[in-house]
């Protein structure tokens, strides 16, 4: 995870790094900040996909999908999670996730809680009757505790349906096979990783910005 906190923008030079449509789609945001994070949650992916992989920065190819996730190959190798590292996207309120699946599918979703966001209806909205019949029974009397789980089950269900989308894309066995969701509750945001990893593989990090930006220095002048 990075954090774009209050940055409006990074260096421009920076999109030179993006694939031709995401730059087309860069400048399609109207506001600031979310060109900002979206131009820091494609460096992220691409750092991620460096590590999972041998891949080099030039190898990783993106099209985007309008609508959809986009289409992610490295050396020309789809990245699904087979012979490649899958990859998903989420982002909240200035906070940037991104997962990479080895040998599996991915989804992830973070949530960053926004104060007097009414969840009751929100809920009412995204929920089952048995998922709001759960949230009822969680922490009647303690406000905070019904967030807490307001946001876990939020979360759950995101990662999940971004994970059995991709299931679905590039995994016809796998999306049959019942993912495992890692949970993480830390003081500024809710995150979700849904994959076939086992309980406990699942591994976090949080990565300064100026970390990242330190990354990719002398790199948008490659090409």
């Amino acid at each position: 995870m990075v954090q774009a906190g209050r940055r409006a923008a990074i260096p421009a030079h920076l999109a030179a790094l993006l694939s031709p449509s995401e730059r087309s789609r860069l400048q399609g945001f109207r506001r600031a900040p979310r060109a900002c994070e979206f131009l820091l949650g494609r460096l992220l992916m691409r750092r991620a996909l460096m590590q999972g992989s041998a891949g080099r920065l030039e190898e990783i190819e993106v099209e985007e999908r309008p609508g959809y996730a986009p289409i992610v190959r490295i050396a020309g190798v789809l990245a699904d999670g087979v012979a490649q590292p899958a990859v998903s996207l989420s982002h909240s309120r200035g906070w940037i996730a991104c997962a990479i699946g080895m040998g599996t599918p991915i989804g992830v979703d973070i949530e960053a809680p926004l104060a007097g966001r009414d969840l009751a209806t929100l809920a009412g909205h995204a929920f089952t009757p048995a998922e709001l019949s759960w949230l009822a029974l969680q922490a009647k009397d303690d406000a905070g505790s019904r967030e807490d789980a307001f946001y876990r089950l939020w979360c759950a269900k995101e990662a999940e349906y971004k994970y059995r989308h991709h299931a679905g894309e590039h995994h016809a066995l796998a999306a049959s096979v019942p993912p495992t969701l890692h949970h993480e509750r830390q003081p500024h945001y809710h995150l979700c990783i849904c994959s076939r990893a086992e309980a406990g593989q699942h591994r976090s990090e949080e990565i300064a910005l100026e970390a990242l930006l330190e990354w990719t220095a002398g790199r948008g002048s490659s090409g």
